[in-house]
């Protein structure tokens, strides 16, 4: 079983209407509420895949408690730590022509609560089979959570994939040691103050930040394909078409899948790279069918 980790769940609400000019009375077309953010997203990708996976996070009030009922009816299980402020909520008006996003303050957590959040991971990080931590997108973070929470897992002898960062300490990350690591070019190239212009780049770069230490590396955000780092080997998988946008929390949850079959360097490429250039309600026979179309080559470096 995968452990989903999302610090700031969203429950957002969208209603459809032809116009919703201001000071008038407008109709709604068609109304939907459903749970968001980083962490139902990669909920239902785990789905997707046919792995099973559970949601540990903060909610509290109302929308807490819709949120955590709305991801049981659809399947997934989630560990809640309680908080007093009410979770996050997100209002979207679409409109013929335009859309607008309204949301409300994001909860405050105050140092007791991420203690108990704590003290519940290395329950569930025992009981899981691998982590996978969404990115942090809350504005006022006290303090980042996504390392203390790779070195509890460590502790349990349980693999963390991560996404990184462009404010990330890479000295820090190399200490806690991840067992994977998902990295836009992007962010490569900010972390290493330098464009990744070359596949040969790409290679001494995570040489120079990670040396080795993280067993699993995949490099995203390239029109030509994906890099994957493992223990010591590097793969490339071309994309088949040009200008599809790559999910990065997708191929983190293939990722961590691809750990839990144990699949070898090659399938964990196919996998992650078809996981992340399809929609999040693709059958998983199209996707296979995907990943057998993926040609994945050994890089000589």
């Amino acid at each position: 079983m995968i452990l989903l980790i999302d610090t700031n769940p969203i429950l957002e609400t969208r209603l459809r209407g032809d116009s919703f000019p201001k000071g008038v009375t407008s109709f709604v077309r068609e109304k939907q509420i459903a749970p968001a953010g980083y962490g139902a997203h990669m909920a239902r990708l785990a789905q997707n895949i046919n792995e099973s996976a559970k949601l540990m996070t903060f909610l509290g009030g109302n929308a807490g408690e819709r949120y955590e009922k709305l991801m049981g009816l659809s399947g997934t299980d989630v560990v809640v730590k309680a908080i007093r402020d009410e979770t996050m909520e997100r209002l979207i008006l679409e409109e013929k022509n335009r859309t607008t996003t309204i949301e409300t303050t994001e909860p405050r957590l105050t140092r007791e609560d991420m203690v108990d959040f704590y003290d519940g991971f290395l329950n569930e990080a025992d009981a899981s089979d691998v982590v996978v931590l969404a990115k942090g997108n809350r504005r006022d973070e006290s303090e980042a959570m996504k390392l203390p929470l790779v070195r509890y897992a460590r502790k349990q002898s349980k693999p963390v994939i991560m996404l990184a960062e462009s404010g990330d300490d890479p000295d820090e990350t190399r200490e806690a040691r991840p067992f994977g690591i998902v990295v836009e070019r992007d962010v490569l190239g900010e972390l290493l103050d330098k464009p990744m212009n070359f596949l040969g780049d790409i290679v001494q770069g995570l040489d120079k930040l990670y040396g080795g230490d993280i067993p699993l590396i995949l490099v995203t955000g390239s029109e030509r394909g994906s890099i994957l780092y493992a223990r010591e080997s590097y793969y490339f998988a071309k994309n088949e078409e040009k200008g599809v946008d790559f999910d990065p929390h997708a191929a983190a949850v293939a990722l961590a899948a691809g750990i839990v079959r144990k699949y070898d360097a090659t399938m964990l490429l196919k996998l992650a790279q078809a996981a992340a250039v399809t929609e999040p309600d693709t059958d998983f026979g199209i996707l296979k069918g995907l990943m057998n179309k993926i040609d994945v080559q050994q890089m000589e470096v």
